[in-house]
């Protein structure tokens, strides 16, 4: 009794009774018991298979189509006549393209003949460019990539291009499969002088991430970890499935109800990617910069893990520079100038100003919302920092420094202005770079500059001490030496908890100079006679020395590129901090944090025994040391998954379906092969051609089943109603980013440009929170920006392209390994009003008519350009009568609404 036939047998039967529990759980057991005894097909050894013997009918030498024809033997099936050469240029163009052919092409085909010109045109094909930009966004579709973070906060990623280039060229140069998987999980531990290895880490850093849980939430806390649990969840669904297609995410809470995967497998991956985030990731084209950057950054994460050295650190180099520290912390401390008030205010009463510390003292809030404001005469000419100071005080409760009961505030703002005179209007002044000694869960310094009332800076539970924060200005600031100053402390909490005692102070000191008191550890250690300083003292400033002294050679370096990318190294923002190492992972059993189990080490999946995984010491004490252990046990020669999802997905994007229906789920809840002997063989084929897709793409392309016709048979279709023995060439509808880019190139209107930044093809503002406010309507269709390919678009998760949408473009939210294709309303609708789909049509009818000035004559170049083909008669007196009635430009518009446009045959 096979797995699939329980199912069935079982989903019957529970859809005839009541006894949904009962049945569920029987059904449970059951399949998890067929599950450790069952070989699962796609578990077994890759084994190159016997060639089937070609029927007497079938004269092709391509053992593509020997499988296929042996199938459709035992099914009483036989497959279709060749498609014509306009057919089969339409189908090959848009497979491997994405874009329409010539009708030159059309004509070089029908002289040159089949036999000979079939081949060069798809070495020719497979050659271009365009292949890669093609195929990148397939591939983007099944690790669900675009350029903003998604979620509540959908912020830009302005630098996640350089991922998608490094699909298109590695997709281009045909990289051997091994080594783009390789690459892609751990590129940068594989071959660290090398800056295109680092860039495809960007592949782990592909889907969303939560920036309020990761940026709001304290270290350490059980919501943290959550936060950070569900990151490295994703970064493990996104790689298991796109190389693997296994559904492993389903063995988070329990052992995987279907297939032999624990949940010691699971949290094992997890601990993989233990110590990896995503965050901006610096390069260099320049292969000799980059790997002495690389090395820079390098020393530096072991410095800040405690993993360097201490004898190095307490050198006469790092000694010299905190002699210079000594020196300067005096004069550095009397650049702080603090604010003299000219007035101080509260909602209902005055402030008091305390000259000895030039503190100010507000009274109780009378309201649980308002303002703290007062007004200075600016001490510089372009100061370069500000810096709020709380204090504790014996009339707060608690001793502050806040009016909360347990001595606590909550501020949400904290705003500068200035002006020269009193008769001129307040200018803001932005601030940047924030920096403070603590932060209270769930709350951020960054949140008092983020223009967000719901978003807050408090100290519990460190109350009843003093706390700062620093904000950078901007070089561009107009505050002038004498002007005036006016700061605003807004509270809107709805818990009246207000700031009790504060001061304010400035500084034009530069922040290099500033940045070593800035630090509580470190400016207790300064503030210690030199005599006096602790071992551990004399490690903090000789660790901050070597930091800066390693800073300074960065900075002589070029200025780098940024990749969003998978890292464990980078600056902190807020509670966002990098790890430095591997975190600590436990099993959670039903995923409950709360009561975490043992400690989990690194690990692959354990039912594969055939493939090697062999820790050592520096695999598991070092973070991308694990990735690329686990790289290399994924892209194993002997790992069958690997190779068979891979071609599985080949297959689909030039048949429309896959051999195995569900590209993402191999497992047993998944769809089995309908063809498992041609799966394998091709799986053999890539893997023993060193890894190359571009075979891959020869092989079924010159065969016999991929030229086959799409005719309709009534006979074949009773057998098999949905062509899974590919007696024909199933007809498929334009997805959007082929329509879009068929369009542009139909009206010459395609930028030839290739890769850099992506395109907005939009307007943008800020808007009230992190996500900016997009408008597509509004971004003229005529604009430079939209004539790129849809590859190059900027990708919003949370807010699509309302056209790319309705032609069914993924949510990048979730992974799309196979996409949704729909014909209704929303498509006519907006095929035929769409403002881009009208100027295509406008420009379209420009092209024509420069060179055909009849109707008849431009209506046949119509037919030509969009078709490959001449109108029919009947096609001619419509159209001529359209034409004539609503203008060539609407003609074209009714072309693209119509099947024979839409769909490849």
């Amino acid at each position: 009794m096979t797995c699939n036939y329980l199912m069935k047998t079982w989903t019957l039967i529970l859809n005839r009774s009541k006894l949904w529990f009962a049945g569920s759980v029987f059904l449970a057991i059951a399949l998890s018991k067929i599950s450790a005894s069952e070989t699962l097909w796609s578990l077994k050894p890759l084994v190159r298979p016997a060639l089937p013997q070609p029927s007497i009918t079938n004269e092709s030498n391509n053992p593509i189509d020997w499988f296929v024809n042996h199938r459709q033997v035992q099914q009483g099936l036989k497959s279709s006549p060749r498609a014509s050469h306009r057919q089969l240029l339409r189908r090959v163009f848009n497979d491997v393209w994405g874009l329409p052919p010539l009708y030159e092409d059309l004509e070089w085909l029908n002289e040159t003949g089949m036999e000979k010109g079939w081949a060069q045109l798809v070495d020719r094909l497979l050659g271009s460019p365009h292949y890669g930009e093609r195929w990148a966004r397939h591939w983007m579709d099944v690790i669900h990539f675009a350029e903003t973070h998604g979620h509540d906060e959908d912020a830009p990623r302005e630098h996640a291009w350089p991922y998608r280039d490094y699909l298109i060229q590695s997709f281009n140069n045909d990289k051997p499969y091994a080594q783009f998987a390789r690459e892609q999980i751990a590129g940068d531990a594989m071959r660290p002088e090398n800056a295109e290895s680092l860039i495809g880490t960007g592949f782990l850093a592909a889907g969303p991430w939560d920036e309020s849980s990761q940026m709001g939430i304290q270290d350490g806390t059980l919501d943290k970890k959550v936060a950070q649990y569900l990151d490295r969840d994703d970064m493990i669904t996104t790689t298991m499935s796109t190389f693997l297609g296994l559904t492993v995410h389903c063995a988070r809470c329990h052992d995987h109800k279907f297939d032999p995967i624990s949940i010691e497998d699971y949290y094992s991956l997890q601990a993989v990617f233990a110590g990896v985030d995503r965050n901006n990731r610096p390069f260099d084209r320049d292969n000799d910069i980059h790997q002495k950057r690389q090395t820079l950054l390098s020393q530096k994460t072991d410095l800040l893990a405690n993993r360097y050295p201490e004898g190095e650190l307490l050198n006469q180099h790092a000694k010299a520079r905190i002699d210079r520290w000594n020196d300067s912390r005096q004069s550095v401390l009397d650049r702080w100038t603090f604010s003299v008030p000219d007035f101080a205010e509260e909602s209902a009463s005055k402030a008091s100003f305390q000259p000895k510390d030039h503190s100010l003292f507000f009274p109780k809030p009378t309201s649980d919302q308002g303002l703290l404001a007062w007004t200075f005469s600016s001490p510089y000419t372009k100061p370069t920092a500000i810096q709020l100071e709380v204090l504790p005080d014996d009339r707060l409760p608690n001793q502050g420094p806040g009016w909360a009961s347990n001595g606590n505030f909550r501020l949400s703002e904290f705003k500068v202005f200035t002006r020269p005179d009193p008769t001129t209007p307040w200018v803001q002044v932005p601030l940047q770079q924030p920096q403070n000694d603590f932060s209270e869960h769930s709350t951020s310094v960054r949140y008092l500059i983020d223009n967000d009332n719901e978003t807050t800076w408090g100290i519990l539970p460190q109350t009843g001490t003093a706390h700062r924060c620093f904000f950078e200005l901007s070089p561009e600031t107009l505050i002038q030496k004498g002007g005036q100053i006016k700061i605003e402390l807004q509270h809107y909490h709805k818990e009246a908890l207000w700031i009790g005692r504060c001061r304010v102070s400035l500084t034009d000191a530069a922040r290099q100079d500033i940045q070593p008191f800035l630090e509580a550890e470190l400016d207790k250690a300064f503030s210690t006679p030199e005599d006096q300083r602790t071992r551990v003292q004399q490690l903090t400033l000789s660790r901050h020395a070597t930091l800066e002294h390693w800073n300074q050679k960065l900075n002589e370096l070029p200025p780098a590129s940024q990749v969003y990318a998978a890292t464990s190294f980078f600056d902190s923002a807020g509670n966002f901090k990098p790890s430095l190492g591997p975190r600590e992972v436990r099993k959670l059993i039903r995923g409950e944090i709360q009561s975490p189990r043992e400690i989990m080490l690194p690990g692959a999946l354990s039912q594969l025994k055939d493939i090697p995984w062999n820790p050592d010491e520096r695999e598991l004490s070092q973070e991308s040391e694990r990735r690329l252990t686990l790289a290399e046990w994924i892209s194993h020669p002997r790992n069958g998954l690997f190779w068979r999802s891979m071609a599985n997905r080949i297959w689909q994007h030039h048949f429309g379906s896959p051999l195995a229906g569900t590209p993402n789920d191999l497992g047993h809840s998944g769809q089995a092969p309908t063809h498992p002997e041609l799966l394998d063989w091709l799986a053999c084929e890539l893997r023993d051609s060193n890894g190359s897709l571009k075979h891959l793409h020869r092989l079924i392309l010159n065969s016999s089943t991929y030229q086959q016709s799409a005719t309709f048979r009534d006979a074949a279709a009773e057998i098999d109603a949905s062509n899974q023995y590919y007696w024909r060439m199933s007809p498929r509808r334009l997805d959007a980013e082929s329509f879009r880019d068929t369009l542009l190139a139909l009206s010459q209107d395609l930028a030839t440009e290739m890769g850099g930044p992506s395109v907005k093809q939009f307007n943008m503002r800020p808007g009230i929170h992190v996500t900016p406010i997009v408008d597509y309507k509004g971004f003229a269709p005529g604009e430079s920006a939209m004539t790129r390919r849809s590859i190059y678009r900027f990708l919003f998760r949370t807010l699509p392209d309302p056209f790319m949408q309705a032609m069914d473009c993924p949510d990048a939210s979730s992974w799309t390994p196979k996409r949704t294709v729909s014909m209704g309303p929303l498509q006519a609708l907006a095929l035929m009003n769409d403002e881009f789909v009208i100027y295509m049509g406008q420009r379209l009818s420009e092209t024509l008519n420069q060179d055909y000035a009849k109707v008849p004559s431009s209506i046949t170049a119509l037919f030509r350009k969009a078709l490959l083909r001449d109108p029919t008669p009947e096609e001619m007196l419509i159209f001529s009568e359209y034409t004539s009635q609503h203008s060539l430009a609407n003609a074209c518009r009714f072309l693209f609404n119509s099947n024979a446009f839409m769909f490849i045959e």
